[in-house]
């Protein structure tokens, strides 16, 4: 087995959620995937590199609305790319796959760890030579990004505007990227903190102080008084929603909210309000004109064929060197409290957050 960049790189295992609250409730545990019995149509893949996002936070605290994470004992991580080790017999059958297949997939849990067992028809065969650091981006963050200009809205044409929210995050930063390399011409504003402010207007954003008392009227001002067409919004809280909306055009205004970010405490150790699904209480906040749009729910389980069909138009672009995606910052997989206390403070995250999980790959990235 290739090393790995666990505290334990001669042997396989897994980040387990202990307990539900903050970073350092993850604990790294021993696991031979070999051991277990492989389920009909299932893989086992090795993990190179994994995703790092906002819905990890979600997940370690409790607050994510997906069965398997409803109890803790669960291993968090997204996305994926990987290399098939083991395939059941009937797998073929699902997805016309061998073992040594390079593969992406976006699963929803499992990644962080050095191998992760799921069914074959979640995966996505990638070329040997594709770069699995950009590419481990694309399933969660530049699909999702995708999705939301394309499929979540229905009057963006060229000329068009858009607010998007928390932009130098990781869709934030995917959705100004896929703007550009897919040539849509749409005029983007974007809020952050000022610190990050020359880094978005290196993206082609136009930004505004998350905090400003008059950012309504900024927005506004930057439209010809008008507003945008559609704002993005990934916060959530009932003010969030509510200032995205009052920033769109009175006529054709679309607010699409994709997260619950509001309802995790500041440090990040455990949910506001604990006894209520974050996603419920965005539910609550909803009105006309007003969104929650889920990369899962809404997208990949509903129009899959399509979802596959916009993941691949994205990979060409990276292949041909249209998009580069942005990298925020490269963890070891032996760092993941580390890279959670990190991504709680969110302070200097620009772009996507990955671990790099072969050896290998990470001594070629000065890990």
């Amino acid at each position: 087995m290739p090393r790995n960049t666990s505290a334990t790189p001669d042997r396989s295992g897994r980040w387990i959620v202990s307990k539900f609250g903050g970073p350092d409730v993850l604990k790294w545990d021993i696991w031979d995937p070999y051991t277990e019995e492989l389920p009909a149509g299932h893989a086992i893949v090795r993990v190179i590199t994994a995703g790092i996002a906002g819905t990890d936070n979600l997940q370690r605290v409790g607050g994510y609305p997906d069965p398997r994470c409803l109890k803790p004992g669960f291993t968090l991580g997204y996305d994926f790319v990987g290399e098939v080790v083991t395939l059941d017999p009937l797998a073929s059958k699902e997805n016309p796959l061998s073992v040594g297949d390079r593969v992406m997939a976006m699963f929803g849990v499992g990644a962080y760890a050095t191998h992760i067992i799921l069914p074959a028809a979640e995966l996505i065969r990638i070329d040997s030579a594709d770069d699995p650091i950009k590419v481990s981006t694309l399933p969660l963050n530049y699909s999702t990004a995708f999705g939301m200009l394309k499929r979540a809205v229905t009057n963006l044409v060229p000329g068009s505007s858009i607010l998007i929210g928390s932009v130098s995050g990781g869709v934030g930063t995917a959705i100004a990227e896929l703007v550009r390399a897919f040539k849509m011409d749409l005029k983007m504003i974007g809020t952050c903190s000022p610190s990050k402010f020359e880094y978005v207007k290196s993206l082609g954003v136009i930004p505004i102080d998350r905090h400003a008392p008059d950012l309504v009227d900024q927005v506004r001002a930057l439209t010809g008084g008008e507003g945008v067409d559609v704002a993005y919004d990934s916060v959530g809280s009932e003010e969030s929603i509510q200032r995205s909306y009052q920033a769109t055009k009175k006529d054709i205004r679309q607010v699409i909210v994709i997260g619950a970010m509001s309802e995790i405490s500041t440090d990040g150790s455990g949910l506001r309000q604990n006894e209520l699904d974050p996603r419920t209480v965005v539910q609550q906040r909803l009105h006309s004109r007003v969104r929650l749009w889920s990369a899962i729910a809404d997208y990949k389980a509903i129009q899959q064929q399509v979802w596959l069909e916009d993941l691949q138009a994205i990979l060409g672009k990276v292949r041909s060197g249209e998009l580069s995606p942005t990298i925020a910052k490269l963890f070891r997989l032996g760092d993941a409290v580390k890279a959670h206390e990190y991504l709680v403070s969110g302070t200097n995250v620009k772009g996507k957050m990955l671990f790099v999980v072969d050896e290998d790959l990470a001594t070629q990235h000065g890990l």
